[in-house]
């Protein structure tokens, strides 16, 4: 089981499929429609078949990180790429209650392990929208009312360039 260290394990029994973390090879940015992080796990733990939903991590207005599911299991969060993919929540809606720094802050932290833990790069072509991955769902605004995809990914990046400095050895002369 890989669960993220920063998280809250709250497991969301049910509402996956099986699969393998072998097959993630994107990330998908979400926002939830609602004001808090127990409102969306609620939606998602009450939606019955054939709509169930689910997401891998829900993060809260203050940065707090919840795990649902493991990252092998597959979540029900963006139909085209349900199967390859890591669903990250936030808490937001579109036009009207915008990410915050925290949000931002641990989105970015929670990306840039990701990204180490499936071995893919950290760029806007492995971290998307949900918008972007899956079209046909009809989620316009699914990132783009409230919260900045290329913002998470370039902080991401500044984290993975920050952890590898610090493990450089500087070199010295003789």
């Amino acid at each position: 089981m890989t669960i993220y260290p920063k998280a809250i394990w709250t497991p969301l029994l049910g509402h996956s499929a099986p699969g393998t973390i072998l097959q993630r090879d994107l990330i998908v940015l979400h926002i939830t429609q609602g004001s808090t992080a127990i409102g969306a796990i609620e939606t998602f733990q009450t939606s019955v078949a054939p709509h169930r939903v689910s997401a891998h991590f829900v993060i809260d207005r203050d940065g707090t990180v919840y795990q649902l599911l493991d990252l092998a299991e597959t979540a029900w969060h963006a139909s085209a790429v349900n199967g390859r993919s890591i669903g990250i929540e936030h808490v937001a809606i579109a036009n009207k209650l915008l990410a915050t720094d925290a949000q931002y802050q641990a989105s970015a932290e929670l990306v840039n392990w990701l990204c180490g833990i499936l071995y893919v790069l950290c760029d806007r072509a492995h971290v998307v929208t949900h918008n972007e991955a899956s079209v046909q769902d009809g989620h316009t605004l699914c990132c783009t009312g409230a919260l900045d995809p290329d913002r998470v990914v370039n902080m991401a990046q500044d984290i993975g360039l920050s952890a590898l400095r610090g493990r450089v050895e500087p070199k010295v002369s003789v």
